[in-house]
């Protein structure tokens, strides 16, 4: 054995010490996707390095031969690792985890098997013999076919992972844009190395430089996972997500070509049409609708489909699909199920029908046979009769907002430029012909905004009719300003300030058995601030003070 270390050993040992440095950095990230295959990756190229700078220097046939051996599986073996790495990194692990990808590992088993065993049949290489060079125990060997065979698997192993790994960073933009091009470059100097010496070409043939060439991997894959985290920002993260998005939502989506032909289908949507994925594809989409067809054209529509022998009916909306260069290549089709939608408004349909017409009719005839009687009826007859009146009064006011509200509609039909000042007074002069009490009006002439006053009216009318009813000798101030670009509406009162639980109703959004308003009137003013865009606050600590902060210009696009 020469204990005089050649260079050519020293270069190994160094490369097998970086991979251990590299292998250190990681540690941080081991339980990211495909950092696992990863380290594999780095403790096989040790392996490698220290074994081959170990066999540089050792004369002895035998141990030499053995040592080779480790060599051949780092060959085998590198190119494995890394493609795993690859489709762990890349969110890939569907392949990862697949059988077909499974089977693939018998190609590095069986290269091993035959590694070991190359003394006995001699298959991989024969004619194997120590040759001195450099000062180093140099290995002259002819490799044969099936050895070749082995080696350029290897490096196709190695050549798919670095395509993926560069493709999915590049992606990215450039964000990782310097660290993918490091990737991407990596595996050059070790993978022309393992040629060249396969090949017999170089300076040194008997000598195999891939350890060597390690070092400029090592540098450039501590550039890229260690200086810039790859590791802690990965594209399985974004796979992960774009598969959610499409893959795994309950909404079925489809794509299609620009004739409309199917070329994916998520599994929602083949539970929609009834239709395997394999068997749809390249189909006319139509084909699985019932009786509806879906133009292909970039817009909406809506579509009726059986499923299960139901009828559902959904919204389709459709969103081109383009290349970089801008070019169309076909649509993303996103069906929404609305069938339960469609009844609802229907079921509403025939309830407001009937609120509006049996119940009101009924109401007012009851109110007025009440009315009759009250004036006819003496004493207590006559009280009762009165109590009677007056509810079904309240009963009818109360239909006749909720009624009101339905019509005013939230469409940029209703848009138009109001006085405030001017619809202030007029609510304020109906009110207290019809309540009393004392109302002031300080708002400025001039004061205008751009909004739907069939809704604001409403609003205000709740508001002021809300403190006149609730509050005796009500002292009423209706005022407003501009605040920036929206304008400041307020309504105070001098009475004991709305009760807390009927402002706990109306911040929790909904009623209960046990805790409900006692009136529509509320509702209606959160109901119509809403619609208008507004923000609604309630102040309570002397009288009540409410605030309706309303946009001054809205835009039919905020109306709509």
């Amino acid at each position: 054995m020469n204990l005089d270390l050649p260079w050519l050993a020293l270069g190994s040992f160094a490369s097998g010490f970086g991979s251990l440095y590299l292998l250190a950095q990681l540690r941080a990230h081991w339980d990211k996707p495909g950092a696992r295959w990863f380290v594999a990756t780095i403790v096989t190229q040790t392996g490698w390095c220290f074994s081959y700078g170990a066999a540089l220097l050792v004369f002895d046939p035998t141990l030499r031969l053995a040592l080779e051996m480790v060599s051949w599986l780092g060959i085998i073996w590198i190119g494995f690792c890394f493609l795993s790495f690859a489709l762990g990194y890349t969110g890939r692990t569907n392949v990862l985890e697949s059988g077909w990808y499974r089977a693939v590992a018998v190609l590095p088993l069986a290269g091993t098997a035959l590694v070991v065993t190359n003394p006995l049949h001699t298959v991989v290489w024969q004619g194997f013999r120590v040759v001195p060079t450099a000062g180093s125990a140099g290995a002259d060997y002819a490799v044969l076919p099936v050895g070749l065979l082995t080696i350029i698997v290897a490096m196709l192993f190695v050549s798919f992972g670095t395509l993926l790994v560069f493709d999915t960073v590049v992606s990215y933009g450039p964000l990782y844009r310097r660290e993918a091009l490091a990737v991407g470059l990596s595996p050059i100097p070790p993978g022309a190395g393992v040629l060249l010496w396969a090949g017999g070409v170089g300076l040194v043939p008997a000598v195999n430089l891939t350890t060597l060439l390690f070092l400029p991997h090592i540098a450039l894959d501590l550039y890229a996972f260690v200086r810039s985290d790859m590791f802690e920002f990965h594209p399985a993260t974004r796979r992960a997500g774009e598969r959610a998005a499409i893959h795994d939502i309950a909404t079925p989506v489809a794509i299609v070509d620009e004739q409309g032909r199917v070329v994916n289908l998520n599994p929602a949507a083949e539970r929609m049409l009834g239709v395997d994925k394999r068997e749809g594809l390249t189909e006319p989409l139509n084909s699985f609708l019932a009786g509806d067809d879906i133009a292909t054209d970039g817009g909406s529509s809506r579509a009726s489909i059986e499923a299960g022998g139901r009828h559902r009916e959904f919204k389709v909306r459709q969103t081109a699909l383009r290349d970089e260069a801008g070019t169309q290549l076909g649509y993303t089709v996103v069906f929404q199920d609305i069938t339960d939608e469609i009844r609802r408004e229907r079921r509403l349909e025939v309830l407001n029908r009937f609120l509006r017409h049996n119940v009101r009719n009924e109401s007012v005839v009851i109110q007025a046979r009440a009315e009759l009687l009250a004036g006819e009826l003496d004493g207590e007859q006559s009280d009762h009769a009165a109590t009677i009146e007056r509810s079904v009064s309240r009963l009818v006011d109360s239909g006749q907002k909720a009624r009101t509200l339905a019509e005013a509609g939230a469409g940029d039909a209703g848009l138009e430029s109001v006085a405030l000042a001017d619809l202030a007074t007029g609510v304020v002069e109906s009110a207290r012909e019809e309540y009393g009490g004392s109302v002031t009006v300080e708002i400025p002439d001039d004061l205008r905004l751009t909004t739907q006053p069939a809704l604001l009216e409403i609003l205000l009318t709740n508001l002021v009719e809300n403190a006149l009813q609730h509050v005796p000798d009500a002292v009423v101030t209706v005022g407003a300003k501009v605040d920036g670009d929206d304008v400041v509406l307020t309504v105070s009162d001098n009475g004991p300030g709305v009760p807390e639980h009927e402002l706990g109703v109306l911040e929790r959004g909904r009623e209960t058995d046990l805790n409900h308003g006692s009136g529509i009137g509320l509702w209606l003013v959160r109901w119509t601030a809403t619609t208008l865009g507004g923000d609604l606050d309630f102040d309570t600590n002397d009288g009540t003070t409410v605030t309706v902060r309303l946009p001054q210009e809205r835009t039919a696009a905020e109306a709509a």
